[in-house]
């Protein structure tokens, strides 16, 4: 059982990486108070607001936006999984990409600059 916690992550990684190779990047940047729209940076400081039904090109449909992280989804059609499955891969219908916030990921320690994303 503890393996396969160990692989779901790191297989859920490698997918999104993979997707994620041609797409812009992505910065979650945090959500607005008391509203259910967040802010992200797709690509370099281009700045958009987001709320759920938000499509963000090559990342997907926005599910929720939630204080510490942004689920974004992908829904993939039947010919997109027939191309998977051709290409010996395994094909899913829905993705879902959790973008933790960036300040979360890049966290200030005491004394040290800033880490670079």
């Amino acid at each position: 059982m503890k393996s396969i916690g160990a692989v779901a992550p790191a297989l859920a990684g490698v997918l999104i990486v993979t997707h994620a190779a041609d797409a812009d990047p992505l910065h979650y940047l945090g959500r607005q108070a008391a509203s259910t729209t967040g802010f992200i940076e797709l690509g370099h400081e281009e700045y958009y607001e987001v709320g759920p039904g938000t499509e963000i090109p090559a990342w997907g449909r926005v599910k929720e936006v939630q204080e510490f992280h942004l689920v974004v989804e992908q829904v993939r059609t039947e010919a997109e999984k027939r191309q998977t499955r051709e290409l010996g891969a395994m094909a899913y219908d829905v993705l879902e990409i959790h973008v933790p916030r960036h300040d979360l990921r890049h966290p200030r320690r005491e004394g040290l600059p800033p880490s670079q994303p």
